[in-house]
């Protein structure tokens, strides 16, 4: 159902286009065809003139438009500071000295915030990245509102964010002096989905016109549509900035219902639950219908929740209440199985997840850890609601062998966690973790997995909850006269985070019974 509504609209915005008469003087509308050359182009006075060759158009970009006017397409700029944090000054780009006339301080930070495809530059989560950013340090935030050019057809929005982008560069040219070795070190642009590959247009016409390159680029969920298996210019790549980081959240690709782009092509790349489907994004239309109270907005949120994930969780990561880091692995699989859960380990690389991920990379490259052009795949894991991200704990689970043990047999259930920082369970705790969702716990067996939790500055004790779970329609479920219980013999737990760990067991072996949470510590193993 998913996949059938996004391919309907994608389908109802090229039928727009389709419908448009195929004229080379046609400018705003014309098509070119795979593997045909022309000599037209379409020029905007100082930003340019823009064809329609290849890589522009290709078998991965079978469709390809020129930008609409510059009237219609040229940003807003709302800019922001510490001083005005709420009351936006426009800035005039036919103003000689911008920076001067509103009063923007040039030797500050700046920041660069873009919205996606049927967005505009006042919606919510762009307003609270904005407010993060200011709160966060004495910084600029201008935001790029191209919204009279992001409407359908989606093709002719892809178009438009050339052009955006270039006008984009021109102003952070005009009021970024402070240029050291050509290099912008303190200009950072934040982008979703088309507003990442703004971004990145943005990165290259600063390179290509100026001789200047952006200090760093954040690509939330970066569109997929016309940019997959396509080249940079084409396409954000981390040739566009001194550093690209990039955050996947609904890279499943759009034949499978993905808005974002699968490929890595920051310097490093997030994938946040492995990239695609995120927690809390599985309710149905009239959920989320519900939850929104409006019909527009719960079915865009239906549609788009993996995509829209990205920039909630790179607001969370601006002021993190929890440093959540990202580790390597050859696969998520692999991450899911506990295979890479050391960030000491030769190969094993961990970041903080998000904004503060730039100062990990330069640490790694100043320590010769790794090579300054290296790219980095990092796997997390995060919850369905805000705060979405947590700490990751590795829980392995032995259940006991005994006679005892093996003559109750197995049960049925889902076993909780709860990390204590006294033995007695009566100071500061994490939440209750799961294990997994309902599993049947053999005697003798033994398994893992990697959780989400809060993270505690120590490791005392653990509190392990098991709740049985009865089917009515089969009497092998049945509990009429004992509790059903599980006989465990020890559990190992350890924080990704902190890097500590701790193996607990039961007192005098004793059974955790339904619903009777336990404490167990370290002093009970023999």
């Amino acid at each position: 159902m998913d996949a059938l509504l996004k391919a309907f609209i994608i389908l109802a915005n090229e039928t727009a286009i389709q419908s448009v008469p195929r004229e080379p003087t046609s400018y705003n509308n014309y098509l070119l065809e795979v593997g045909v050359e022309m000599k037209e182009e379409k020029c905007f006075g100082s930003y340019g003139c823009y064809n329609l060759n290849p890589p522009w158009t290709s078998d991965h970009r079978p469709v390809s438009m020129f930008p609409e006017s510059l009237e219609k397409v040229q940003p807003k700029y709302p800019f922001y500071n510490n001083q005005h944090p709420s009351e936006a000054i426009y800035l005039d780009l036919n103003e000689p000295e911008i920076a001067h006339a509103a009063n923007l301080d040039p030797t500050l930070p700046l920041f660069i915030v873009s919205h996606g495809f049927t967005e505009d530059g006042g919606k919510e989560w762009v307003k609270r990245i904005k407010d993060e950013l200011l709160k966060k340090k004495k910084c600029n935030v201008i935001i790029v509102d191209w919204g009279t050019a992001s409407s359908p057809p989606y093709t002719q929005a892809v178009a438009n964010i050339r052009l955006a982008g270039t006008v984009t560069a021109h102003l952070i040219e005009n009021i970024s002096p402070a240029k050291r070795h050509g290099i912008l070190e303190d200009v950072h642009c934040i982008g979703h989905s088309l507003g990442a590959h703004l971004c990145g247009y943005a990165g290259y016409t600063l390179q290509k016109r100026f001789n200047l390159t952006l200090g760093r680029i954040t690509g939330m969920d970066p569109a997929e549509p016309h940019f997959a298996k396509n080249k940079p210019p084409v396409r954000l790549d981390r040739t566009a900035a001194v550093y690209v980081d990039v955050i996947h959240t609904d890279a499943s690709g759009f034949t499978s219902a993905g808005f974002g782009i699968i490929e890595s092509i920051g310097h490093v790349d997030f994938y946040p639950n492995g990239g695609s489907r995120q927690p809390g994004c599985t309710q149905s239309v009239f959920e989320y219908i519900s939850l929104e109270k409006s019909v527009f907005n719960g079915v865009k949120k239906f549609l788009g929740c993996n995509h829209l994930r990205s920039y909630e969780l790179f607001t969370e990561t601006i002021n993190p209440k929890v440093g959540t880091i990202g580790i390597t692995c050859p696969s998520y699989k692999e991450f899911q199985a506990g295979n890479c859960f050391n960030c000491t380990n030769k190969g094993s690389y961990c970041l903080p997840f998000g904004f503060n991920s730039y100062e990990g990379y330069k640490n790694l490259i100043h320590k010769r850890i790794i090579h300054p052009k290296k790219n980095l795949v990092l796997y997390l894991l995060t919850e369905d609601a805000s705060p979405f991200c947590k700490g990751h704990y590795k829980i392995v689970v032995d259940v006991s062998n005994t006679e005892e043990s093996k003559l109750h047999r197995g049960e049925i259930g889902t076993l909780w966690f709860t990390v204590h920082t006294t033995s007695d369970g009566t100071g500061p705790r994490s939440n209750k973790i799961p294990l997994k969702d309902e599993a049947y716990h053999e005697p003798g067996s033994s398994y893992s997995a990697i959780v989400a939790g809060n993270v505690v500055d120590k490791i005392k004790s653990v509190e392990v909850e098991f709740q049985y779970h009865t089917n009515v329609i089969n009497p092998l479920t049945w509990r009429m006269f004992a509790a059903p219980r599980l006989y465990l013999s020890k559990i190992r737990l350890e924080n990704l985070e902190t890097n500590k760990a701790i193996t607990v067991c039961p007192k005098d072996d004793r059974p955790v019974i339904s619903s009777m949470p336990q404490i167990m510590l370290p002093t009970y193993c023999t």
